[in-house]
């Protein structure tokens, strides 16, 4: 009887576990929201640090108050942002509408020839001129980009729901600083609570590190960017500039993902210009641009973010990444640096006995 109750009891439990993940993926959506208020609030630490030095007489400012502050610093900085670069995204979404792919076409027709004859030589199919005609005529349908327009507009009402809830849920997580403590203690056995809570402190202290490190090198990155391009003479060369700042999130795929879109944009904008004499060169000067933002990025930054934000060495991080990223693709790439530090911290309190850990952990 004794066995029969065991193995029920292991049955509902596998149930159990099997119907929280369910119901988690269920509602997916607010883990997201979760998360990203989760970085904001670990963001806006040092602004509540600095509001909480303003005193009014003799009396400091309430928590909701430097909380409230906190927000609208970043809905500010976000709408000067959109103040900015609305415009000049307007003005490139009109560059890449009114492309004549027929002229382009015309201006290209010396390298196309020469990569159809190759094509030929070595026996590669669909890279004749008139494939190609046919591959930029679609790409280059205004048709597809009013399409794509319009999807983001009726995208908007889902949208203004995840801003709302994710300024929502960032005002408690800055005001209520207990709040996690409070549930930790609620959830926590009392032998485990000092390392629990031990735990929660380094996790806030590095991430938020890292979290500011990573502004930080999307600043660098998208200023190096624009002011390079700028030089060159690439008209939107802020837009392109932020557009690989962002995407440089991505570890080792960004700036070459970055580095594509924006030297695509820099040619859709100058397609007038003579192919061997005027847009070679200019091709030649933006791979130079973004060298020199990848170079500072891979010698300079991200040693600066990984290595002292998170006490990580480099070698060390590259192989999480990789690793991250045969598991979970580009989002398991971009997670990967918070969630080993998490791991890091956790391993450091409960198995500190181990080499291994005692290996990975010194420098925490």
């Amino acid at each position: 009887m004794l066995k029969i109750n065991q193995i029920t009891k292991f049955i509902l439990g596998i149930l159990a576990i099997v119907l929280l993940v369910w119901m988690l993926w269920q509602v997916r959506q607010i883990g997201i929201y979760f998360g990203i208020s989760i970085v904001l609030a670990l963001m806006g630490r040092p602004l509540m640090r600095l509001y909480s030095r303003i005193r009014i007489g003799k009396y400091d400012l309430p928590n909701w108050t430097m909380a409230l502050m906190t927000l609208l610093s970043f809905i500010a900085i976000i709408s000067l942002l959109f103040r900015i670069f609305i415009p000049i995204l307007n003005n490139q979404i009109n560059i890449i509408a009114s492309l004549d792919v027929e002229k382009l076409m015309v201006a290209f027709e010396e390298p196309l020839s020469k990569v159809e004859a190759w094509a030929d030589k070595m026996n590669i199919e669909g890279m004749d001129k008139d494939t190609i005609r046919e591959t930029a005529a679609e790409k280059f349908d205004v048709g597809i980009l009013g399409d794509v327009i319009g999807q983001v507009f009726s995208s908007m009402g889902n949208l203004l729901v995840a801003v709302f809830s994710v300024i929502f849920i960032t005002f408690f997580l800055l005001k209520d600083r207990d709040i996690v403590n409070n549930i930790v203690n609620a959830v926590t056995p009392d032998q485990y609570l000092d390392k629990i809570h031990r735990i929660l402190g380094e996790t806030k202290d590095l991430l938020s590190r890292y979290f500011l490190g990573i502004a930080l090198q999307v600043s660098i990155i998208a200023t190096i960017v624009s002011v390079g391009l700028t030089i060159v003479g690439i008209p939107n060369s802020l837009l392109i500039g932020v557009i690989a700042g962002i995407i440089n999130i991505i570890p080792y795929l960004g700036p070459i993902i970055g580095g594509t879109i924006g030297i695509s944009l820099g040619l859709l904008s100058n397609v007038d210009l003579e192919v061997t004499t005027e847009l070679l060169p200019l091709l030649l000067q933006m791979l130079a641009v973004f060298a020199t933002a990848q170079l500072t990025d891979n010698f300079v930054l991200q040693p600066v973010i990984f290595s002292k934000s998170v006490y990580a060495h480099p070698l060390e991080i590259f192989l999480v990444i990789m690793i991250a990223g045969t598991l979970a693709g580009i989002g398991g790439m971009v997670l990967a640096v918070p969630v080993y530090t998490f791991m890091r911290i956790v391993a450091k309190e409960f198995f500190h006995g181990y080499k291994v850990v005692q290996g990975l952990t010194k420098d925490l």
